[in-house]
Protein backbone atom coordinates (compact mmCIF):
# COMPACT_ATOMS: atom_id res chain seq x y z
CA UNK A 1 0.00 0.00 0.00
CA UNK A 2 1.42 3.28 -0.67
CA UNK A 3 2.52 5.10 2.45
CA UNK A 4 0.13 7.90 2.05
CA UNK A 5 -2.79 5.63 1.64
CA UNK A 6 -1.64 4.16 5.05
CA UNK A 7 -1.68 6.96 6.88
CA UNK A 8 -4.89 8.25 5.59
CA UNK A 9 -6.48 4.56 6.84
CA UNK A 10 -4.33 4.74 9.87
CA UNK A 11 -6.04 8.37 10.51
CA UNK A 12 -9.44 7.36 9.70
CA UNK A 13 -9.94 10.55 8.48
CA UNK A 14 -10.68 11.64 4.55
CA UNK A 15 -8.25 14.62 3.86
CA UNK A 16 -7.87 17.32 1.50
CA UNK A 17 -4.65 19.06 1.60
CA UNK A 18 -4.66 22.04 2.91
CA UNK A 19 -3.57 25.32 0.62
CA UNK A 20 0.08 26.63 0.68
CA UNK A 21 0.25 30.84 1.01
CA UNK A 22 3.18 32.92 0.27
CA UNK A 23 4.60 34.04 3.59
CA UNK A 24 4.35 37.95 3.39
CA UNK A 25 5.34 38.55 7.18
CA UNK A 26 8.92 39.40 8.43
CA UNK A 27 10.15 39.51 4.47
CA UNK A 28 11.67 42.27 5.48
CA UNK A 29 13.84 40.51 8.13
CA UNK A 30 15.25 38.32 5.02
CA UNK A 31 18.70 38.03 3.84
CA UNK A 32 18.37 40.23 0.21
CA UNK A 33 20.58 40.07 -2.35
CA UNK A 34 21.29 42.38 -4.54
CA UNK A 35 22.09 41.46 -8.24
CA UNK A 36 24.87 43.68 -10.20
CA UNK A 37 22.94 46.22 -12.00
CA UNK A 38 22.51 45.68 -15.94
CA UNK A 39 22.95 48.13 -18.48
CA UNK A 40 20.21 49.48 -20.43
CA UNK A 41 21.97 49.00 -23.47
CA UNK A 42 22.84 45.48 -22.76
CA UNK A 43 19.22 44.88 -22.75
CA UNK A 44 18.48 46.84 -25.60
CA UNK A 45 21.33 44.82 -27.79
CA UNK A 46 19.73 42.00 -26.56
CA UNK A 47 16.26 42.19 -27.95
CA UNK A 48 17.19 43.93 -31.18
CA UNK A 49 15.88 41.57 -33.72
CA UNK A 50 13.10 40.88 -36.06
CA UNK A 51 11.03 37.63 -36.97
CA UNK A 52 13.03 35.13 -38.11
CA UNK A 53 16.05 36.25 -35.96
CA UNK A 54 15.18 34.26 -32.61
CA UNK A 55 13.09 34.11 -29.79
CA UNK A 56 12.17 37.73 -28.54
CA UNK A 57 14.64 38.39 -25.94
CA UNK A 58 13.00 39.82 -22.45
CA UNK A 59 15.25 38.78 -20.31
CA UNK A 60 19.13 38.74 -19.58
CA UNK A 61 20.92 36.58 -16.89
CA UNK A 62 23.14 38.41 -14.35
CA UNK A 63 25.56 36.34 -11.85
CA UNK A 64 24.03 36.03 -8.39
CA UNK A 65 25.21 33.02 -6.28
CA UNK A 66 23.24 32.02 -3.28
CA UNK A 67 23.71 29.19 -1.03
CA UNK A 68 21.77 28.04 1.56
CA UNK A 69 23.81 29.88 4.21
CA UNK A 70 22.33 32.61 2.15
CA UNK A 71 18.41 32.45 3.84
CA UNK A 72 17.15 31.54 6.69
CA UNK A 73 16.28 28.38 8.10
CA UNK A 74 12.86 28.10 10.27
CA UNK A 75 9.72 25.83 11.73
CA UNK A 76 6.56 27.89 10.31
CA UNK A 77 4.81 24.53 11.54
CA UNK A 78 5.85 20.91 13.43
CA UNK A 79 7.97 18.71 11.14
CA UNK A 80 8.48 21.75 8.68
CA UNK A 81 11.58 23.20 7.67
CA UNK A 82 11.85 26.38 5.74
CA UNK A 83 13.89 28.25 4.01
CA UNK A 84 13.34 31.46 2.86
CA UNK A 85 15.55 34.32 0.91
CA UNK A 86 15.07 37.32 -1.24
CA UNK A 87 16.33 38.07 -4.86
CA UNK A 88 16.59 41.98 -6.01
CA UNK A 89 17.39 43.58 -9.33
CA UNK A 90 17.49 47.42 -10.08
CA UNK A 91 14.28 48.06 -12.56
CA UNK A 92 13.60 44.30 -13.35
CA UNK A 93 10.03 43.81 -14.99
CA UNK A 94 10.54 40.35 -13.80
CA UNK A 95 12.84 37.75 -12.40
CA UNK A 96 13.33 34.63 -12.88
CA UNK A 97 15.99 31.93 -11.12
CA UNK A 98 19.09 29.78 -12.51
CA UNK A 99 19.71 27.39 -10.53
CA UNK A 100 22.99 25.79 -11.01
CA UNK A 101 22.48 22.72 -8.33
CA UNK A 102 18.80 21.86 -7.36
CA UNK A 103 18.68 18.34 -5.89
CA UNK A 104 16.12 17.88 -3.52
CA UNK A 105 14.91 15.38 -1.31
CA UNK A 106 11.12 13.68 -1.92
CA UNK A 107 7.92 15.67 -0.67
CA UNK A 108 10.52 19.19 -0.80
CA UNK A 109 8.76 22.16 -2.76
CA UNK A 110 10.32 25.46 -3.94
CA UNK A 111 8.32 28.29 -4.64
CA UNK A 112 9.12 31.66 -6.24
CA UNK A 113 7.02 34.36 -5.51
CA UNK A 114 6.86 38.47 -5.91
CA UNK A 115 7.11 40.72 -2.85
CA UNK A 116 3.13 40.76 -2.39
CA UNK A 117 2.56 37.52 -2.83
CA UNK A 118 0.28 37.91 -5.51
CA UNK A 119 2.29 35.88 -8.55
CA UNK A 120 3.26 32.55 -7.40
CA UNK A 121 5.11 29.97 -9.74
CA UNK A 122 5.73 26.64 -8.19
CA UNK A 123 6.05 24.10 -6.71
CA UNK A 124 9.16 22.56 -7.65
CA UNK A 125 10.35 19.10 -6.93
CA UNK A 126 12.20 16.21 -7.13
CA UNK A 127 10.51 15.44 -10.56
CA UNK A 128 12.11 18.53 -11.71
CA UNK A 129 15.01 17.66 -13.34
CA UNK A 130 18.06 19.42 -14.33
CA UNK A 131 18.75 20.34 -18.10
CA UNK A 132 21.42 18.31 -19.60
CA UNK A 133 23.72 21.27 -18.19
CA UNK A 134 22.86 20.79 -14.42
CA UNK A 135 20.89 24.37 -14.49
CA UNK A 136 16.83 24.51 -13.55
CA UNK A 137 15.01 27.49 -14.73
CA UNK A 138 11.81 28.76 -13.30
CA UNK A 139 9.11 30.78 -14.47
CA UNK A 140 9.20 34.41 -13.97
CA UNK A 141 7.68 36.59 -11.03
CA UNK A 142 7.13 40.09 -11.71
CA UNK A 143 9.06 43.19 -9.92
CA UNK A 144 12.42 43.61 -9.07
CA UNK A 145 11.73 41.59 -5.93
CA UNK A 146 11.12 37.99 -5.23
CA UNK A 147 11.14 35.74 -2.54
CA UNK A 148 12.59 31.82 -3.20
CA UNK A 149 10.97 29.49 -0.46
CA UNK A 150 11.39 25.82 0.23
CA UNK A 151 9.48 23.75 2.94
CA UNK A 152 10.99 20.01 3.38
CA UNK A 153 10.14 17.72 5.90
CA UNK A 154 12.57 18.75 8.74
CA UNK A 155 14.19 14.94 9.12
CA UNK A 156 15.45 15.56 5.43
CA UNK A 157 16.46 19.23 5.49
CA UNK A 158 20.25 18.13 5.52
CA UNK A 159 19.48 16.10 2.55
CA UNK A 160 18.91 19.23 0.41
CA UNK A 161 21.37 20.69 -2.07
CA UNK A 162 20.28 24.06 -3.60
CA UNK A 163 22.68 26.95 -5.23
CA UNK A 164 21.56 29.37 -7.51
CA UNK A 165 23.43 30.79 -9.90
CA UNK A 166 22.55 33.27 -11.56
CA UNK A 167 18.61 35.23 -12.33
CA UNK A 168 16.94 36.20 -14.96
CA UNK A 169 16.48 40.43 -15.09
CA UNK A 170 13.88 40.93 -17.17
CA UNK A 171 13.60 44.10 -18.64
CA UNK A 172 10.48 43.51 -20.90
CA UNK A 173 7.54 42.61 -19.06
CA UNK A 174 6.32 39.20 -20.11
CA UNK A 175 2.75 40.17 -18.58
CA UNK A 176 2.51 43.81 -20.26
CA UNK A 177 -0.63 42.91 -21.56
CA UNK A 178 -1.56 44.75 -24.14
CA UNK A 179 2.01 45.17 -25.33
CA UNK A 180 1.40 44.11 -29.03
CA UNK A 181 0.61 46.34 -31.82
CA UNK A 182 -2.73 47.94 -31.65
CA UNK A 183 -4.18 45.92 -35.00
CA UNK A 184 -3.45 42.86 -33.21
CA UNK A 185 -6.54 40.76 -32.15
CA UNK A 186 -8.15 39.02 -29.00
CA UNK A 187 -8.90 35.15 -29.93
CA UNK A 188 -11.77 36.00 -27.36
CA UNK A 189 -12.94 38.22 -30.44
CA UNK A 190 -14.95 37.69 -32.57
CA UNK A 191 -12.89 36.71 -35.17
CA UNK A 192 -11.99 33.48 -33.13
CA UNK A 193 -15.08 32.18 -32.83
CA UNK A 194 -14.45 29.99 -35.22
CA UNK A 195 -11.34 28.68 -34.02
CA UNK A 196 -12.15 27.69 -30.62
CA UNK A 197 -10.26 24.43 -30.86
CA UNK A 198 -7.27 25.28 -32.64
CA UNK A 199 -6.42 28.39 -30.16
CA UNK A 200 -6.08 25.86 -27.09
CA UNK A 201 -3.25 24.03 -28.93
CA UNK A 202 -1.09 27.14 -28.72
CA UNK A 203 1.38 28.03 -26.37
CA UNK A 204 3.76 30.30 -25.60
CA UNK A 205 7.14 29.56 -24.88
CA UNK A 206 9.98 30.85 -22.55
CA UNK A 207 13.47 29.25 -23.80
CA UNK A 208 16.85 30.06 -22.28
CA UNK A 209 19.69 30.99 -25.05
CA UNK A 210 21.64 28.23 -25.88
CA UNK A 211 24.59 29.83 -23.92
CA UNK A 212 22.01 30.73 -20.86
CA UNK A 213 23.11 34.56 -21.68
CA UNK A 214 19.39 35.74 -22.31
CA UNK A 215 15.84 34.28 -22.00
CA UNK A 216 13.17 34.82 -24.75
CA UNK A 217 9.87 33.97 -26.22
CA UNK A 218 8.36 31.92 -28.97
CA UNK A 219 5.18 30.54 -29.41
CA UNK A 220 4.34 27.08 -30.44
CA UNK A 221 1.54 24.23 -31.02
CA UNK A 222 0.54 21.00 -29.23
CA UNK A 223 0.32 18.97 -32.46
CA UNK A 224 -1.69 15.33 -32.94
CA UNK A 225 -0.19 12.05 -34.42
CA UNK A 226 -1.60 9.51 -36.53
CA UNK A 227 -1.78 7.20 -33.26
CA UNK A 228 -3.80 9.50 -31.39
CA UNK A 229 -1.90 8.90 -28.31
CA UNK A 230 -1.65 12.35 -26.51
CA UNK A 231 1.95 12.52 -26.73
CA UNK A 232 2.65 16.15 -26.19
CA UNK A 233 4.38 17.33 -29.43
CA UNK A 234 5.01 21.00 -29.80
CA UNK A 235 5.76 22.35 -33.31
CA UNK A 236 7.51 25.81 -33.36
CA UNK A 237 10.47 27.19 -35.62
CA UNK A 238 14.06 26.45 -35.27
CA UNK A 239 15.39 29.63 -35.44
CA UNK A 240 13.80 29.83 -32.07
CA UNK A 241 17.13 28.18 -30.58
CA UNK A 242 15.81 24.92 -28.97
CA UNK A 243 18.39 22.24 -28.35
CA UNK A 244 19.00 18.98 -27.08
CA UNK A 245 20.88 21.26 -23.70
CA UNK A 246 18.27 23.83 -23.10
CA UNK A 247 15.22 21.64 -24.30
CA UNK A 248 14.70 20.73 -20.13
CA UNK A 249 14.23 24.45 -19.44
CA UNK A 250 11.60 25.52 -21.75
CA UNK A 251 8.52 26.71 -20.14
CA UNK A 252 5.23 26.24 -22.08
CA UNK A 253 2.41 28.79 -21.16
CA UNK A 254 -0.98 27.48 -21.96
CA UNK A 255 -4.53 29.70 -22.02
CA UNK A 256 -2.32 32.66 -22.06
CA UNK A 257 -5.48 34.61 -22.63
CA UNK A 258 -7.64 37.13 -22.64
CA UNK A 259 -11.37 35.96 -22.00
CA UNK A 260 -12.94 38.72 -22.97
CA UNK A 261 -12.62 40.76 -26.54
CA UNK A 262 -9.92 43.58 -25.91
CA UNK A 263 -10.11 43.44 -21.63
CA UNK A 264 -6.98 42.80 -20.52
CA UNK A 265 -7.12 39.49 -18.23
CA UNK A 266 -4.27 37.03 -19.24
CA UNK A 267 -2.60 34.99 -16.10
CA UNK A 268 0.42 33.76 -16.74
CA UNK A 269 -0.18 31.04 -13.87
CA UNK A 270 -0.97 27.54 -16.11
CA UNK A 271 2.50 26.65 -17.00
CA UNK A 272 4.56 23.34 -17.90
CA UNK A 273 8.87 23.08 -17.33
CA UNK A 274 10.17 20.43 -19.44
CA UNK A 275 10.84 18.89 -23.03
CA UNK A 276 13.43 17.38 -24.96
CA UNK A 277 14.02 17.93 -28.78
CA UNK A 278 13.13 15.38 -31.23
CA UNK A 279 13.99 16.63 -34.24
CA UNK A 280 14.49 20.04 -35.78
CA UNK A 281 16.02 20.99 -39.10
CA UNK A 282 17.31 24.23 -40.30
CA UNK A 283 16.78 24.35 -43.87
CA UNK A 284 12.66 24.17 -42.97
CA UNK A 285 13.05 25.84 -40.08
CA UNK A 286 11.39 23.29 -37.94
CA UNK A 287 11.84 21.81 -34.36
CA UNK A 288 9.62 19.36 -32.71
CA UNK A 289 9.47 19.10 -28.97
CA UNK A 290 8.19 16.80 -26.78
CA UNK A 291 6.76 17.68 -23.07
CA UNK A 292 8.10 16.14 -20.32
CA UNK A 293 4.71 15.34 -19.03
CA UNK A 294 1.00 15.63 -20.70
CA UNK A 295 -0.58 18.80 -19.67
CA UNK A 296 -3.33 18.22 -17.24
CA UNK A 297 -6.25 18.06 -17.87
CA UNK A 298 -7.70 21.04 -15.86
CA UNK A 299 -6.04 22.84 -18.80
CA UNK A 300 -8.38 21.63 -21.74
CA UNK A 301 -6.11 21.56 -24.40
CA UNK A 302 -6.56 20.82 -27.94
CA UNK A 303 -4.18 18.99 -30.24
CA UNK A 304 -3.69 20.77 -33.44
CA UNK A 305 -4.72 18.26 -37.24
CA UNK A 306 -2.53 18.88 -39.84
CA UNK A 307 -1.86 18.91 -43.37
CA UNK A 308 1.51 17.87 -44.75
CA UNK A 309 -0.04 17.13 -48.47
CA UNK A 310 1.41 20.49 -49.67
CA UNK A 311 -1.73 21.94 -51.19
CA UNK A 312 -1.57 25.12 -49.49
CA UNK A 313 -4.63 27.34 -48.23
CA UNK A 314 -7.05 29.70 -49.56
CA UNK A 315 -7.57 30.75 -46.35
CA UNK A 316 -7.23 30.44 -43.06
CA UNK A 317 -5.44 32.13 -39.87
CA UNK A 318 -2.49 32.18 -38.00
CA UNK A 319 -2.70 31.97 -34.22
CA UNK A 320 -0.10 33.14 -31.59
CA UNK A 321 1.49 35.62 -29.14
CA UNK A 322 2.87 38.78 -30.54
CA UNK A 323 5.26 40.59 -28.24
CA UNK A 324 4.65 37.78 -25.31
CA UNK A 325 1.56 39.61 -25.36
CA UNK A 326 -1.99 37.64 -24.87
CA UNK A 327 -3.31 34.83 -27.41
CA UNK A 328 -4.29 36.51 -30.66
CA UNK A 329 -5.24 35.59 -34.29
CA UNK A 330 -5.10 36.56 -37.57
CA UNK A 331 -6.99 36.19 -40.81
CA UNK A 332 -5.89 35.60 -44.65
CA UNK A 333 -8.56 35.54 -47.55
CA UNK A 334 -6.20 35.82 -50.25
CA UNK A 335 -4.49 31.98 -51.13
CA UNK A 336 -1.00 31.74 -49.97
CA UNK A 337 1.67 31.05 -52.50
CA UNK A 338 5.34 29.12 -52.25
CA UNK A 339 8.36 31.39 -51.95
CA UNK A 340 11.49 30.28 -50.93
CA UNK A 341 13.14 32.67 -48.09
CA UNK A 342 16.43 33.32 -46.32
CA UNK A 343 17.03 33.57 -42.32
CA UNK A 344 19.63 35.32 -40.77
CA UNK A 345 19.27 32.88 -37.24
CA UNK A 346 20.15 33.45 -33.88
CA UNK A 347 21.44 36.75 -33.97
CA UNK A 348 24.62 35.55 -35.94
CA UNK A 349 25.79 37.42 -39.71
CA UNK A 350 25.53 34.06 -41.45
CA UNK A 351 22.79 33.55 -43.74
CA UNK A 352 20.51 30.56 -42.90
CA UNK A 353 19.66 27.70 -45.91
CA UNK A 354 16.55 28.79 -48.13
CA UNK A 355 13.62 27.83 -46.34
CA UNK A 356 10.44 26.62 -48.46
CA UNK A 357 7.37 28.97 -47.12
CA UNK A 358 4.01 29.70 -47.44
CA UNK A 359 3.66 33.72 -48.26
CA UNK A 360 0.52 34.90 -46.66
CA UNK A 361 0.41 38.19 -49.22
CA UNK A 362 -1.29 40.06 -46.46
CA UNK A 363 -3.66 39.87 -43.63
CA UNK A 364 -7.06 40.70 -43.64
CA UNK A 365 -7.29 41.49 -40.18
CA UNK A 366 -4.90 41.12 -37.16
CA UNK A 367 -0.69 40.88 -38.19
CA UNK A 368 2.50 39.21 -36.69
CA UNK A 369 5.02 40.35 -34.04
CA UNK A 370 8.30 39.25 -33.05
CA UNK A 371 7.49 36.42 -30.07
CA UNK A 372 4.87 35.08 -32.80
CA UNK A 373 7.52 33.24 -34.12
CA UNK A 374 7.27 29.33 -34.38
CA UNK A 375 3.58 30.05 -34.45
CA UNK A 376 0.68 28.12 -36.96
CA UNK A 377 -1.02 28.70 -39.93
CA UNK A 378 -4.50 26.51 -40.02
CA UNK A 379 -5.93 26.40 -43.66
CA UNK A 380 -9.31 26.95 -44.39
CA UNK A 381 -9.72 23.11 -43.08
CA UNK A 382 -8.71 23.70 -39.62
CA UNK A 383 -5.46 21.68 -40.44
CA UNK A 384 -1.91 23.22 -39.60
CA UNK A 385 0.41 23.95 -42.65
CA UNK A 386 3.07 25.88 -41.45
CA UNK A 387 5.46 27.72 -38.80
CA UNK A 388 6.01 31.47 -38.54
CA UNK A 389 9.32 32.01 -40.13
CA UNK A 390 9.93 35.52 -40.62
CA UNK A 391 8.35 38.59 -42.75
CA UNK A 392 7.74 42.23 -42.60
CA UNK A 393 3.81 41.96 -41.47
CA UNK A 394 3.24 44.58 -38.33
CA UNK A 395 0.92 46.95 -37.21
CA UNK A 396 0.51 50.73 -38.29
CA UNK A 397 -1.53 51.57 -35.50
CA UNK A 398 -5.22 50.52 -35.38
CA UNK A 399 -4.33 48.35 -39.13
CA UNK A 400 -1.57 46.01 -40.09
CA UNK A 401 0.57 47.49 -42.60
CA UNK A 402 -0.21 44.92 -45.76
CA UNK A 403 3.10 43.83 -45.48
CA UNK A 404 3.59 39.63 -46.22
CA UNK A 405 4.55 37.36 -43.93
CA UNK A 406 6.48 33.67 -44.07
CA UNK A 407 5.44 30.18 -43.22
CA UNK A 408 7.48 27.37 -43.09
CA UNK A 409 5.89 24.53 -45.14
CA UNK A 410 4.68 21.55 -42.76
CA UNK A 411 4.59 19.12 -45.66
CA UNK A 412 8.96 19.76 -46.32
CA UNK A 413 9.29 19.77 -42.39
CA UNK A 414 7.45 16.47 -42.98
CA UNK A 415 10.36 14.84 -44.75
CA UNK A 416 13.01 16.56 -42.84
CA UNK A 417 12.21 14.99 -39.66
CA UNK A 418 8.15 14.98 -38.59
CA UNK A 419 7.27 11.79 -40.33
CA UNK A 420 8.17 9.02 -37.48
CA UNK A 421 6.93 11.22 -34.88
CA UNK A 422 3.36 12.31 -36.76
CA UNK A 423 3.02 9.52 -38.00
CA UNK A 424 4.93 6.72 -35.99
CA UNK A 425 3.01 3.86 -37.88
CA UNK A 426 4.41 4.93 -41.28
CA UNK A 427 0.66 4.76 -42.74
CA UNK A 428 1.47 7.14 -45.28
CA UNK A 429 -1.57 9.40 -43.89
CA UNK A 430 -0.52 13.11 -44.89
CA UNK A 431 -3.78 14.73 -43.32
CA UNK A 432 -5.11 14.12 -39.64
CA UNK A 433 -8.10 16.21 -38.00
CA UNK A 434 -7.17 17.50 -34.78
CA UNK A 435 -8.41 16.22 -31.16
CA UNK A 436 -9.41 17.13 -27.14
CA UNK A 437 -7.04 15.60 -24.86
CA UNK A 438 -7.43 11.92 -24.28
CA UNK A 439 -9.28 10.43 -21.09
CA UNK A 440 -6.32 8.57 -20.63
CA UNK A 441 -4.26 11.72 -20.03
CA UNK A 442 -3.01 12.40 -16.75
CA UNK A 443 -5.10 14.93 -14.49
CA UNK A 444 -2.14 16.81 -13.73
CA UNK A 445 2.12 17.09 -14.18
CA UNK A 446 3.81 16.01 -10.87
CA UNK A 447 6.60 18.44 -10.71
CA UNK A 448 6.64 20.20 -14.16
CA UNK A 449 2.98 21.78 -13.63
CA UNK A 450 4.48 24.66 -12.50
CA UNK A 451 2.76 27.88 -12.73
CA UNK A 452 -0.36 27.69 -10.07
CA UNK A 453 -2.67 30.31 -7.93
CA UNK A 454 -2.92 29.86 -4.52
CA UNK A 455 -5.50 27.63 -4.72
CA UNK A 456 -8.56 28.08 -1.66
CA UNK A 457 -8.13 26.30 1.56
CA UNK A 458 -9.27 23.04 1.64
CA UNK A 459 -8.41 22.47 -1.98
CA UNK A 460 -5.60 19.53 -3.49
CA UNK A 461 -2.77 20.13 -5.11
CA UNK A 462 -0.86 18.54 -7.23
CA UNK A 463 2.79 19.00 -6.68
CA UNK A 464 4.26 15.46 -7.29
CA UNK A 465 4.56 15.00 -4.09
CA UNK A 466 2.82 11.89 -3.66
CA UNK A 467 -0.73 10.89 -4.49
CA UNK A 468 -3.82 10.24 -1.89
CA UNK A 469 -7.26 10.28 -3.75
CA UNK A 470 -6.16 11.89 -6.96
CA UNK A 471 -4.52 14.88 -5.34
CA UNK A 472 -0.83 15.40 -3.85
CA UNK A 473 -0.19 15.81 -0.03
CA UNK A 474 2.03 19.25 0.94
CA UNK A 475 4.65 18.67 3.52
CA UNK A 476 2.45 21.17 5.73
CA UNK A 477 -0.19 18.39 5.79
CA UNK A 478 2.50 15.47 6.13
CA UNK A 479 2.77 17.16 9.17
CA UNK A 480 -0.48 16.86 10.44
CA UNK A 481 -1.14 13.22 9.23
CA UNK A 482 1.81 12.38 11.36
CA UNK A 483 0.68 13.94 14.11
CA UNK A 484 -2.65 12.42 13.71
CA UNK A 485 -1.13 8.99 13.52
CA UNK A 486 0.81 9.29 16.50
CA UNK A 487 -1.76 9.88 18.41
CA UNK A 488 -4.14 7.71 17.21
CA UNK A 489 -1.40 4.87 17.69
CA UNK A 490 -1.44 5.83 21.81
CA UNK A 491 -4.96 6.31 22.02
CA UNK A 492 -4.64 2.35 20.88
CA UNK A 493 -2.39 0.93 23.08
CA UNK A 494 -4.46 2.96 26.29
CA UNK A 495 -7.58 1.37 24.61
CA UNK A 496 -5.46 -2.08 24.71
CA UNK A 497 -6.42 -4.72 27.18
CA UNK A 498 -3.31 -5.88 29.44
Amino acid sequence: MHRWSWLLGLCGVSFSAAAWQPTLSGLELLPLHVAEPVATAKAQTAAASDKGHGPAVFAVTVPLPVTLDGGVWDTPEPGVARWHTRIFSATAQNLLMVFDQFDLPAHAQLWLYDDHGSRVQGPYSRADQPGADGTLWTATVPGDTAIVELRVPATQRDAVRLTLGRIGHGFKNTRDLGSAGQCNIDTSCPLGTGWRNEMRAVVKLQIPSPLGLTVGLCSGTLVNNTAANGRPFILTANHCGITRNNAANVIAYWNFANSTCNVNSASDQQNQRGANLRTSDKTTDMALIELAQQPAASLNVYYSGWDASGNGARSGVGIHHPSGDARKISEFTIAVDQQLINLTTGGLLSTSPTVPTWRVQRWSQGATEQGSSGSGLWNQDHRLIGTLSGGAGACNGSVNNGQADYYARLDQQWVAGLQPFLDPANSGQLQLGGMNAPAAASPSAPGNDTGTTPPASGSTTDSGSGTAGGGAIDIGSLSLLLLLARRRRRQSRLNTPP
